[in-house]
């Protein structure tokens, strides 16, 4: 199809510019809510190319839209924009790979978006890694007039389909009475005691967690010395099923826990929610073919493994509730052993693995937009399998 052929020479061209955009992102790691100089340089550039930008959309500082396109549009297309980091990490799950790759996506299909009718969107995305940012922009009603989100995450494998689980995140805070813990520790109420025995509940109650659910956490606050004991301490947790119903009730459950806990060591507890609930991931499958077939022909060979097995949770499901989404991954190495949230991917992420994995998702991403722009029945065939299933 000739478009797809020069959205292909455009990505090409484009390369210098694409690797560079995503290497400054990976040496300007930022975390949740804090992207300021990643957003700024990715406006900045869809700026130079004559997109419309709104920048702090959905109350979020670091979120934005960047538009092109005929106003009146038959299809718009969006490419979603990740690039927030990880703590000590950086960017060890790869997310300045896609901002690159969603932004090279869009500036490919640009020039053709007169002849095709169509427009597109590069939906700036702040904070999938803790708070949920996509959340936000769902709840503003960003992604109404949109017919198509589509993002390529980088991992160890190229796969079409992942699940994800819903998740909510929680923060427990204990409060006690500080004492001597050798002279007077009668007088004390161990903050401490009550994080222990709160992991201590969730463990028993995991022996009886369906097998899709996952409990876990960490201890943020335990003390100050060992000869004073903790007034306060604390833990985050994150807790994650297939299902809102299950999640909910097993929140509700984890809750108890940590009541009980308190309850046995005379603390009191204060128990946060931790920004926005994570929905389950619905992947189109009719948008998925279209992007594997496009994938192929760049010759890359797609490994699918079953989907609801090694998941995580990203508040991409939050928008394939409410628009046709996919979330395909690309491997990054041909090492299966170098993962997600590893130092190894980080170090990848900012070489020429992540040089590579840009160029070919912008490409097949492109693509995949033109399918969209230049085949009615595949547009209609993706909306009535989003609105069926």
């Amino acid at each position: 199809m000739p478009f797809k052929d020069e959205v292909i020479s455009t990505v090409d061209r484009l390369k210098r510019t694409l690797n560079t955009t995503s290497r400054f992102v990976h040496l300007h790691p930022e975390l949740a809510y804090e992207e300021r100089e990643s957003a700024h340089y990715l406006t900045t550039l869809l700026k130079t190319h004559h997109f419309e930008v709104v920048e702090g959309v959905g109350g979020l500082p670091t979120a934005f839209v960047a538009t092109a396109g005929v106003e009146q549009p038959s299809t718009t297309v969006a490419f979603l924009a990740e690039y927030d980091a990880l703590p000590s990490l950086g960017h060890a799950c790869g997310h300045n790979l896609i901002a690159a790759s969603s932004v090279g996506a869009a500036l490919a299909v640009q020039p053709f978006l007169s002849a095709l009718g169509g427009r597109v969107q590069v939906v700036g995305c702040p904070a999938e890694e803790k708070g949920g940012g996509k959340i936000a922009l769902v709840n503003a009603g960003l992604f109404a007039d949109i017919d198509a989100a589509l993002l390529v995450h980088p991992s160890n494998r190229t796969e079409i389909f992942k699940s994800a689980l819903a998740m909510r995140a929680l923060r427990v805070e204990f409060f006690g009475k500080a004492s001597h813990a050798a002279a007077a520790p009668h007088l004390g109420v161990n903050a401490l005691d009550a994080v222990i025995l709160a992991f201590t509940n969730l463990n028993a109650f995991r022996q009886q967690l369906r097998g899709d659910a996952r409990i876990h956490g960490i201890i943020t606050d335990g003390g100050r010395a060992p000869n004073i004991i903790p007034d306060y301490a604390a833990a985050r947790f994150c807790i994650r099923s297939f299902d809102l119903d299950y999640l909910h009730d097993l929140q509700r459950r984890a809750v108890a826990c940590f009541e009980a806990a308190a309850t046995a060591t005379g603390a009191t507890v204060a128990i946060h929610e931790e920004g926005e609930e994570y929905h389950a991931m619905k992947s189109n499958r009719t948008l998925g073919a279209l992007f594997r077939a496009n994938l192929e022909a760049l010759g890359e060979r797609v490994e699918q493994t079953p989907e609801d097995q090694e998941t995580g949770s990203t508040d991409v499901g939050n928008v394939s509730q409410v628009v046709p989404t996919i979330h395909p991954t690309i491997a990054l190495t041909d090492r299966p052993d170098v993962a997600c949230h590893s130092a190894a991917f980080a170090e990848a992420a900012g070489g020429p693995p992540g040089d590579r994995a840009v160029l070919l998702a912008a490409k097949a991403l492109a693509m995949t937009a033109i399918d969209l722009f230049t085949d009615p029945t595949a547009r209609q065939q993706v909306r009535e399998e989003f609105l069926r299933v």
